[in-house]
């Protein structure tokens, strides 16, 4: 059963941060960051993702992902208001990784978590696992105390290791 909810809950995330959720108002729907001229940032590609005070980060494994796309979506938008009350934040710093030669597979990612400002909370860090397509593999969570704006790295194990070999991309959120 929490395994149907957390399935249901990365589907949710994803539609929302593909049909560009934001909480922000003024019609500005968060859509990716790119230019098309004028002042602003480059390319429409970022590995990180903002959405309702929460941040997830993602990385993708360089050493099975030989077909990364760079460049613009060919579209323009401005960058995301940024909020009073910024929540947590989590980055992956690595992914998983097979076993190669006598090296042992990689089962957990590496994630580095920063608390929101404030009071001591406990955060509950979430890991997805996806193939090259970006579909769902596994998932994998732990829960880790911080004080307010301490930043600290966890590891986070993939509920099922023997899948190690199809995944390709992590992806990470962090929520309180």
């Amino acid at each position: 059963m929490r395994r149907r909810l957390k399935i249901a809950a990365v589907l949710v995330v994803v539609v929302l941060a593909l049909t560009g959720f934001s909480s922000s108002t003024g019609g500005k729907s968060g859509k990716s960051r790119g230019s098309s001229g004028g002042s602003g940032g480059g390319g429409g590609c970022s590995n990180s993702k903002k959405s309702n005070g929460s941040y997830s980060g993602s990385h993708s494994n360089s050493d099975y992902d030989s077909d990364d796309d760079y460049g613009s979506s060919g579209s323009s938008y401005d960058d995301p208001t940024p909020t009073a009350t910024a929540g947590a934040e989590a980055r992956i710093v690595t992914c998983v990784s097979r076993a190669k030669g006598k090296r042992k597979a990689v089962t957990y990612a590496t994630v580095q978590v920063s608390a929101a400002p404030g009071l001591t909370d406990t955060y509950e860090v979430d890991v997805t696992f996806e193939d090259a397509s970006g579909s769902v593999v596994d998932f994998g969570d732990t829960q880790v105390e911080l004080d307010g704006r301490e930043t600290t790295t966890v590891r986070v194990p993939m509920d099922s290791p023997k899948q190690v070999s199809r995944v390709r991309k992590c992806e990470a959120t962090v929520q309180s």
